[in-house]
């Protein structure tokens, strides 16, 4: 059998493992990889770049700096690969992207896909962290609803004749029902997308100001940059404990299943990592200090959480001495 036969069975026996559960306490597993390729000297034009991206969360900037920059100092021919969060990984594993940038990170599914050998090459943090909130109304603190032992206090007539219930999208469903199981609420966990056929994350992120606004209650499990988390306009974060993420068993293994803080993960197709491509260097490299994610994470809220190619290109323009550095 080739190489290339022995690739292509080793990812379809990848994808067809069924992954179970994630850690049960409240810090995430460390993910078990193998070291990345360090870059070489190119060799050849870089030619195609697919970026995998969820353009449902909104804040994916890192997806639109790398191919601006790919396209504009590389001559790539770049395309972006609508994706999920929970699908990126198994995108790129199959080869239908080349990389994704913002991957919140699976133990499950590196130990699976980005072992020795596999179809996945995890490259490390692209300098934003992210983290879970439970966010409702700011109104809502004026009823003294600031931490989760609040909500087992809650009047019964709080929702009137209505059960209360999380809304959060399918890929923290469990994580939600773990929380609601471990603080043993009377509370409905519902999928937001159901209600909300076209929202993301990047909806679900703003819906707190926006029910601030009506007035009308509610509570929201969300995932995103930290800088789009806490307390904020027409928003509210819940105190949670993260052991309530210990009874989360992901119902596919790309779900979140921690409440604690992260990096966002970049990965690649193994064979692109090993293509020798100018682009591979390029995101090997990338990755954002503080300042800057912070300035990039700014562009992102002006964007409405909509965040797209022309967003970046002012930071692209004025932090040249930033990205130079990952062209090396």
């Amino acid at each position: 059998m080739t190489a290339g036969g022995v690739r292509r069975l080793a990812v379809l026996a990848a994808l067809t493992i069924v992954v179970t559960g994630c850690g049960t306490d409240d810090k995430p597993k460390a993910l078990p990889t193998t070291a990345p390729p360090s870059p070489k000297t190119a060799v050849g034009d870089c030619g195609a770049l697919r970026i995998a991206y969820d353009p449902s969360n909104g804040y994916e900037a890192s997806a639109f700096v790398i191919g601006a920059l790919a396209r504009s100092e590389l001559e790539c021919d770049v395309t972006y690969v609508k994706t999920t969060s929970r699908e990126a990984w198994r995108v790129v594993a199959k080869g239908n992207a080349d990389v994704y940038l913002d991957a919140y990170g699976s133990p499950d599914l590196s130990e699976t896909l980005a072992g020795e050998g596999g179809p996945v090459t995890v490259l490390g943090p692209n300098g934003i962290r992210g983290g879970v909130d439970l966010l409702a109304p700011f109104f809502m603190q004026d009823d003294g609803i600031v931490a989760a032992r609040d909500l087992e206090e809650l009047p019964a007539d709080y929702f009137g004749s209505v059960t209360p219930s999380i809304s959060t999208v399918p890929a923290l469903l469990p994580l939600a029902q773990s929380f609601v199981d471990s603080q043993q609420l009377d509370f409905n966990v519902e999928d937001y997308v159901l209600t909300h056929p076209r929202a993301g994350m990047g909806d679900l992120l703003q819906a707190p100001a926006v029910n601030d606004r009506n007035g009308s209650s509610a509570f929201f499990l969300v995932e995103g940059p930290r800088a789009f988390l806490g307390d904020g306009p027409g928003r509210l974060s819940i105190e949670i404990p993260g052991s309530a993420a210990g009874l989360c068993r992901p119902a596919q293994a790309a779900t979140l299943c921690s409440l604690a803080d992260f990096e966002y993960l970049k990965i690649v197709n193994s064979e692109f990592a090993d293509s020798r491509s100018p682009a591979y260097n390029l995101v090997y490299n990338y990755w954002l200090p503080d300042a800057q994610a912070a300035t990039i994470l700014e562009l992102v809220g002006l964007s409405g959480l909509d965040v797209g190619e022309a967003d970046v290109v002012s930071w692209i323009n004025t932090h040249e001495d930033v990205w130079k550095r990952w062209l090396e």
